[in-house]
């Protein structure tokens, strides 16, 4: 490994380039950038995604030109052969004492397949957070044995997720989702990314975490969602000016709890939204702070009226609206899928105040 000169740091945003020897013979350079990047190496990336995918988890471009880096800090290896980006993989972890990273966007060139470029480069990314202080890594997967995540440390957790802790961390996620912390709540930002994936991922009593993104506790289902949960939740609620909070524990993106308030699409129905909270089985207490503030957030926005959408096993949830004044509307019979099973849906009105 050598290190680039200064100027080359602050023109290229490349902090270290390292040369690996491929099983032919020739030389694998790789750099690491930290976003924001400069629009070379902006386009370098794309050129490269577009080989597989038309879009990622997060706003390609948003990203790589520091939309997010003010609280979430995302870092790229690309690798080179004889001068051509022919790999690369990505990481993000919260810039603020960082517990958690998130792996994505790991892809080969298919011309450059099958040289073992995939497991170095994850590898690369999962040390750099590991080497900033995060304690586990997770990322999504098509579940298969001959997976090459596996060849790097992560194992399967549940469905489509892999999970890989850092040296000596084990099962850190008891300490993260301790009983007891000193709780603080705040509007969610991009630094609660890998947070957020780490409490969905979780077993959690709750069948329903999030109804209009249709996010479901890992206790029930099979998981397909790892790094896109956020990202897919933030989007649409922002999206429709609607509001979304975090219950943080003793780490700064510590995530014990979120809600959401998703108002209706279209002019029409802009005077409806739904409403949703979720916790960690040790933070349930929190659910109350969320949905008092979420219904601040609807009042401030002239909605006029809210829906929870709460499945029949979720009796707790529903008991909890129901202390706040909403009252069921209707039933949805068979509204979800689960363990081979068809759950109804209780949905519940309150007028906002």
């Amino acid at each position: 490994m050598f290190k680039t000169p200064s100027k080359a740091i602050e023109d290229l945003s490349v902090e270290d380039e390292r040369l690996v020897k491929l099983p032919d013979g020739r030389d694998l350079e790789i750099s690491i950038l930290t976003y924001p990047i400069p629009v070379n190496d902006q386009l370098t990336l794309i050129d490269l995604w577009w080989t597989e995918w038309t879009k990622a988890d997060y706003d390609w471009l948003r990203s790589m030109r520091g939309a997010y880096s003010s609280t979430l800090r995302i870092r790229s290896a690309v690798a080179r052969i004889e001068g051509r980006a022919v790999a690369t993989a990505s990481v993000c972890y919260a810039c603020d004492s960082p517990e958690v990273s998130t792996v994505g966007s790991v892809l080969t060139h298919p011309n450059y397949r099958g040289l073992g470029m995939a497991a170095q480069l994850t590898e690369t990314v999962a040390q750099l957070s590991f080497a900033d202080g995060c304690k586990v890594s997770y990322l999504g997967a098509t579940r298969s044995p001959r997976c090459v995540y596996l060849r790097c440390g992560f194992e399967w957790w549940n469905g489509g997720v892999m999970r890989r802790p850092a040296p000596g961390a084990g099962d850190c996620e008891q300490g993260m989702f301790a009983a007891g912390q000193k709780t603080r709540l705040r509007e969610a930002c991009w630094g609660d990314l890998p947070g957020m994936a780490c409490l969905v991922v979780q077993p959690l009593e709750s069948l329903v975490l999030d109804y209009p993104r249709a996010l479901l506790s890992g206790k029930y289902v099979t998981l397909q969602r790892c790094v896109s949960n956020f990202p897919v939740v933030h989007d649409q609620v922002t999206e429709r000016d609607g509001a979304m909070c975090v219950v943080a524990g003793e780490a700064p993106h510590r995530i014990l709890g979120f809600g959401t308030l998703t108002p209706d699409p279209g002019v029409a129905r802009r005077h409806k939204a739904v409403i949703d909270v979720a916790a960690h089985d040790a933070y349930d207490s929190e659910l109350d702070v969320m949905v008092c503030h979420l219904l601040e957030r609807a009042k401030e926005r002239q909605i006029e009226s809210v829906q929870a959408y709460v499945a029949v096993w979720d009796r707790r949830k529903a008991d909890r609206f129901k202390r706040f004044g909403f009252r069921p509307i209707a039933t949805l019979p068979g509204q979800l899928r689960v363990a081979e099973q068809n759950v109804d849906v209780e949905v519940l009105e309150s007028e906002v105040r």
